[in-house]
């Protein structure tokens, strides 16, 4: 089959495993009752949960979705944790970030992310950032509004300690609300503590993966099919982002050509994209492989990774290389190789 063919009916395969893929995760809904109901929570993206919490319960595969409506509030065991909130007269799921003296929530929608601040005795508001450009005498200047400044230095004046360094507050995130949050709270309540709802996650993680397959060459070659394997590293930076890792490794084969027969040593260096979810994740993988450290082909790679357990998978790919542009090595000239591998994967 010609590479083409191969990557079109790899691009139907993996959009209908996105399209039907599901992730259910233990948790509990809290109901108008103020019941807690155990079972399975639908883990999808986060402007999906703020609309629709997707539950089941575990003696049934039957799922019952509810809107913000239905329920005072659901969440993931140990996790992410949602409450029904009325925002401009409309009911959504904000994230619960951290509960205590001053509540943070945060919800994304079709215009992008937004973070809201509460404080006993007063409204829930939302905490004001835009950056843009705007011109001054027809020349165009970046800016970033400072409006989220003033209204944490209203709702934190009480605590003069951390008024320098609100001042100097940049882009409202997770990160940054939760610990001025957790900061405030510690001055103003020294009995208790506060909860922040979901675990921080790990700075970094990887994951090794041993891979043997074949390798097929069109040109210059004897053998056109050759076996090949090696190791692969995933490095993953899950702060930074949940779904892109840096695909490595070294892999080898054996290839017979007109100038004798020798040993390729093939060392990756791609951005990998995984799916997050399920236990079926698509995966795309972008970049270059030097081969021999002497010769750089522009690399694409797709296939499914396959949980078997918690920190072992499966992964079964399909790899592309090309000669690259003169121009530029990141952009394809023509078609140089492809190969198959199957891969056990063991997170570290």
């Amino acid at each position: 089959m010609k590479p083409h063919r191969i990557l079109s009916f790899l691009f139907l395969f993996i959009t209908g495993i996105l399209n039907a893929q599901t992730n259910f995760k233990a948790g509990y809904i809290i109901n108008s009752n103020n019941d807690t109901i155990k079972g399975e929570i639908d883990y999808r993206g986060d402007e999906l949960m703020a609309e629709t919490c997707r539950f089941r319960l575990h003696e049934t595969a039957e799922e019952i979705k509810y809107s913000p409506s239905d329920i005072v509030a659901y969440r993931f065991n140990d996790s992410k944790y949602f409450i029904a909130k009325e925002l401009n007269r409309k009911k959504v799921f904000l994230e619960f970030l951290i509960k205590g003296k001053i509540n943070m929530y945060y919800v994304r929608d079709k215009n992008g992310d937004h973070y809201f601040i509460e404080k006993e005795g007063t409204a829930i508001v939302e905490i004001p950032y835009e950056t843009g450009i705007k011109y001054i005498d027809e020349a165009p200047y970046f800016y970033t509004s400072t409006k989220h400044i003033g209204l944490l230095n209203y709702y934190m004046q009480d605590a003069p300690e951390l008024l320098p360094r609100i001042a100097q507050f940049g882009k409202p995130e997770h990160d940054n609300l939760i610990k001025l949050a957790k900061d405030y709270h510690t001055l103003m309540c020294k009995d208790t503590a506060c909860i922040i709802f979901e675990k921080p996650l790990p700075l970094l993680q990887i994951k090794l993966e041993f891979v043997n397959g074949a390798i097929n060459f069109t040109d210059n070659v004897d053998s056109k099919i050759q076996l090949q394997c090696g190791v692969l590293m995933h490095l993953w930076l899950p702060r930074t982002n949940e779904k892109l890792y840096l695909r490595t490794g070294q892999l080898f084969f054996q290839l017979k050509t007109q100038d004798g027969e020798f040993i390729v040593n093939k060392i990756p260096v791609q951005v990998e994209y995984m799916y997050p979810k399920g236990n079926v994740r698509p995966v795309f993988a972008y970049g270059v492989n030097f081969l021999n450290f002497s010769y750089q082909s522009t690399a694409f790679m797709a296939g499914v990774n396959i949980n078997l357990q918690k920190s072992i998978a499966l992964g079964l790919y399909y790899d592309i290389d090309f000669n690259p542009n003169k121009f530029c090595s990141f952009f394809p000239q023509s078609f140089l190789s492809q190969s198959v591998l199957v891969g056990f994967q063991v997170k570290l």
